[in-house]
């Protein structure tokens, strides 16, 4: 008997130790963010019993797949990181100050990260530059490679512009670095209350529903656009809203796909906006057990193909290990793809620039950081 007490007793020691350790982490471990008010999501027709929906039926990952999931994981032959020479600097910055066009120039920072830059001005898409996609310094995906430019060398900022809040899109660390620098923060509904807790002044932030349009200045239109997906923090999920966006910069139209299933508006988001010059289409980290949530290859072709737009530019790979299929895989189904069916296909290495009208680019430079696909 005296043996049971002493077992129920170290039993409710244990629970007790977990539960203040939640609760710890979920208000004190800023890196987690703030949920909102739930009053303020309910100008969206999207949002149902406290969380927001998708247009169409959508499904991610459950607790019954995680077994099947895991041995998968353990038992994958795939090539998970590329070689030790995946590393990138900043390269072709003599094209912004030498450009006469206006064009918009883009750098690809890695996954979702893109920096525009015209005529001097800068706009920073998903800003996820630190080391780890993790409310935590020591777990979690862990990039490839540094970020090309540093958060703290980044230019001052027109704006940020962010497609949801989960940590390989929102990053507390690189928030941190970029508050003071950024004129407006762009937002789904709901994100806002993270930013204010990070310590962005509440007058720099926008939150915006599907539609929602925010002029900036005379030549820069900013608005959310549809996408299929979810949110969530560690302790949260679906509380805060998550979008596509367009991006009308002077006499140039830009898509940002941020992180989206495949489904039908695309030709929707086309017909009020398009045509575009560019889509930034996600490609990476797709499996059929989240397979609504993230686009495969075939599907961010689809996707482009709904649209009108002169390029597609391939983001959300090469940068973390966050799927069961090789580093590459994305990028080599898209490649050949592009040459089998005439897509016109950009893809350039992390920190390059290039401007919307520039072409010529070699589709094959990630092969060589490729144990396996450089030996062929």
């Amino acid at each position: 008997m005296n043996l049971l007490k002493k077992l129920l007793k170290g039993l409710l020691i244990l629970l007790a130790f977990f539960v203040i350790v939640f609760y710890m982490v979920k208000f004190f471990h800023t890196p987690i963010g703030r949920a909102p008010e739930k009053s303020a999501m309910q100008s969206s027709d999207y949002y149902q019993d406290g969380e927001f929906i998708n247009p169409v039926p959508t499904s991610s990952a459950d607790f019954s797949q995680l077994p099947e999931i895991l041995k998968s994981y353990w038992n994958r032959k795939a090539e998970k990181r590329p070689n030790s020479g995946y590393i990138f600097e900043e390269t072709g910055k003599s094209k912004l100050e030498e450009d006469t066009t206006g064009s918009v120039f883009v750098n690809w920072l890695g996954h979702a990260a893109l920096l525009l830059q015209k005529e001097g001005k800068y706009i920073l898409t998903d800003p996820m530059l630190s080391k780890r996609a993790s409310p935590f310094s020591f777990l979690g995906p862990k990039r490839y490679n540094p970020s090309p430019i540093p958060t703290e060398d980044l230019p001052e900022l027109e704006a940020v512009i962010i497609s949801h809040d989960h940590y390989d899109h929102l990053d507390y660390e690189t928030i941190v670095k970029l508050k003071d620098k950024t004129k407006f923060f762009y937002v789904p509904l709901g994100v806002a209350a993270s930013l204010v807790y990070w310590g962005v002044a509440p007058e720099k932030i926008k939150e915006f529903n599907w539609y929602d349009s925010f002029q900036q200045t005379d030549d820069l239109k900013i608005t959310a656009t549809p996408a299929r997906h979810f949110s969530g923090r560690l302790f949260s999920r679906n509380n805060t809203f998550w979008a596509s966006w367009v991006i009308k910069w002077g006499e140039e139209n830009i898509y940002f796909g941020g992180d989206t299933g495949i489904f039908d508006r695309f030709a929707e988001i086309d017909e009020k906006f398009g045509p575009f010059d560019i889509a930034f289409m996600p490609v990476g980290a797709y499996n059929d057990a989240w397979h609504d949530i993230h686009m495969n290859p075939e599907e961010a072709v689809d996707a482009f193909r709904q649209m009108r737009a002169d390029k597609l530019y391939p983001i959300h790979w090469g940068t973390f290990d966050l799927a069961l299929h090789s580093w590459y895989e994305p990028i080599q189904k898209l490649t050949e793809m592009s040459e089998e069916r005439n897509i016109p296909l950009t893809s350039t290495p992390q920190g390059q620039w290039f401007s919307l009208d520039e072409s010529g680019f070699d589709l094959n430079w990630w092969r060589k950081y490729s144990t396996i696909l450089n030996l062929k």
